[in-house]
């Protein structure tokens, strides 16, 4: 996500559009964050959250994808916004899948020390991407970790449950 919070702009007028352009092209996130949000969540309510949180990363995997190979400023718009529909749903789906595995007995403490240790792997991830950028004048490397570590959330969340959440058994 540090990505497309910190690159997205250069990335857009790399393609050759001005970047009022890009910066709405960028704001498309925010309508499709809200948008994900509450579709996701209305599903995670009737289904299984843990698929659902998964689908959400596949739909961060997908516009990944989009923007590695789509090649023009229609195939990014797309792209961001299949990410903007991932973007604050896995927050609440997170938390939801969190408490199925671990129970609620400490579910503050291992919500917020996930959250906690996010901005880093965020910050990380954009000072990756303009490395990578810097050094190749491209930023398809960067799109391709992307794209594995999202398919990789995707892939995790098939993890199968624990009987029992694993703060809730008996030592």
């Amino acid at each position: 996500m540090g990505f497309v919070n910190a690159h997205y702009i250069s990335y857009i007028t790399g393609m050759g559009k001005d970047t009022l352009v890009a910066s709405y092209a960028l704001a498309t996130v925010g309508i499709t964050s809200i948008i994900g949000a509450v579709i996701f969540g209305y599903i995670a309510d009737r289904y299984n959250s843990r698929y659902t949180l998964a689908v959400s990363y596949g739909f961060r995997t997908i516009g990944y994808v989009l923007l590695l190979v789509g090649g023009s400023f229609k195939m990014a718009v797309i792209g961001v916004m299949f990410i903007g529909m991932s973007w604050t749903s896995v927050i609440s789906l997170t938390g939801s899948v969190s408490s199925k595995y671990f129970g609620l007995k400490k579910l503050g403490t291992i919500y917020g020390t996930m959250f906690g240790v996010m901005p880093f792997g965020a910050s990380a991830g954009v000072w990756v991407a303009g490395k990578v950028f810097d050094m190749n004048g491209s930023y398809d490397f960067a799109l391709w970790l992307s794209m594995i570590m999202a398919l990789g959330a995707t892939l995790l969340i098939g993890i199968p449950r624990f009987q029992q959440p694993l703060l809730s058994q008996s030592s």
